[in-house]
């Protein structure tokens, strides 16, 4: 979302401002992606354990990438995505005042756009690879993002309890169609390759699964509506409100997700693959809870420079996040190939860090020069 989403202070009605910690928790959250995304197949990385009853994985790769994998867990990679559609929903109430009787023609503008250039990310990501390479119809989290964009957003035409409903009505409604529909969630076959326009031979469904299933992103955008309801509270300027909310939020759904999860094992257990019930409402209780660190120590006790590296990516983020395949290309074609692959142990940590340190300069090069990526 546009980092420039503001709301106006008590103390000076006619100047607005942004929401420091928001802007921080994005940044934080794009940080984090692309250092997961680099780190991504690298191998022996550390802290390897069973995270939320995954097989042994590091909690820097997905509970899905683990050795004899079920998808089942909880790692802190698998909560980079509910972070981000979390503070979509978070800043909708924010936009929507800030743009008044334009803000549904915006909303469809960036529906579209979110959709659209998800499949040029994963064609510039994956078109280097053999397997993946060429354009298709791909299905990825931008996409997702998309989808729970729109959610969020009509979601807004109703009342707080109305939405509230709405969520564990889309909740229950994923787990009855997970449960009794396979091509709810598994579409394709997993043994022949993807179709693209390079390989037509290719499963035309498979390009549909790279993050999820387009319906399952209805998941994800139960997450986004409750972001809305935590982003209503920050109109109140209240720190009452916006703390008690957070913890409400946060202690509810965390509690709800994590009994669901257990409930029935494994059938509702956490799973980002399939981006399952317990997962969706365990994540969204815990995104508030970490919105609610920010927000405490940058809008409450007002220590705000110590977050500065986050904000570099916070206020730019979709730039921040298109700069990865445009900076590997550059790499690539400099000899630097050998160097950022097939790495493990903490020396691949570390060229994870420093990938990820190189693309902050490019962006804070970017920011300083007012060169920004919004839609």
């Amino acid at each position: 979302m546009n980092a420039a989403d503001t709301i106006n202070t008590p103390e000076k009605t006619k100047q607005s401002t942004r929401v420091s910690s928001i802007d921080a928790f994005r940044g934080f959250t794009v940080l984090a992606m692309i250092f997961v995304i680099q780190v991504a197949g690298y191998t022996n990385l550390p802290l390897t354990m069973s995270w939320f009853g995954s097989p042994p994985v590091s909690t820097f790769k997905h509970a899905g990438d683990a050795i004899n994998a079920t998808g089942i867990g909880l790692t802190f990679t698998d909560l980079v995505a509910p972070f981000f559609v979390f503070i979509v929903g978070m800043v909708l109430p924010l936009s929507k005042k800030r743009r008044g009787a334009e803000w549904w023609k915006h909303v469809g503008k960036r529906t579209f756009l979110l959709i659209a250039l998800g499949v040029i990310y994963i064609s510039l990501a994956l078109g280097s690879t053999n397997e993946w390479g060429g354009l298709s119809y791909w299905w990825g989290i931008l996409q997702a993002i998309g989808v729970a964009y729109f959610m969020g957003a009509a979601s807004m035409m109703l009342n707080k309890w109305q939405r509230w409903i709405l969520v564990f009505v889309i909740a229950g409604f994923h787990l009855f169609m997970s449960m009794n529909f396979n091509w709810w969630l598994h579409l394709g076959d997993p043994s022949k390759g993807f179709w693209t326009i390079a390989n037509l031979s290719g499963d035309p469904l498979r390009p549909l699964t790279i993050h999820c299933t387009p319906w399952a992103s209805i998941s994800y955008g139960m997450i986004t509506i409750v972001g809305t309801l935590l982003g209503e509270s920050l109109l109140s300027h209240s720190h009452k409100t916006i703390i008690t909310q957070s913890i409400l939020i946060g202690v509810v759904l965390c509690a709800i997700g994590y009994a669901l999860h257990l409930y029935d094992w494994p059938n509702f257990a956490m799973n980002k693959d399939t981006v399952s019930a317990s997962y969706a409402i365990f994540t969204s209780g815990f995104s508030a809870i970490t919105f609610l660190i920010f927000y405490l120590i940058m809008d409450v006790a007002k220590y705000q420079k110590w977050a500065w590296a986050f904000i570099v990516f916070g206020s730019n983020a979709l730039l921040g996040y298109f700069l990865q395949p445009i900076v590997r290309i550059f790499a690539f074609a400099l000899g630097f190939k050998p160097y950022l692959i097939g790495l493990s142990g903490w020396y691949a940590m570390f060229i994870g860090l420093v990938w990820t340190a190189v693309l902050w300069l490019v962006l804070l090069w970017c920011n300083k020069r007012n060169i920004y990526w919004r839609i």
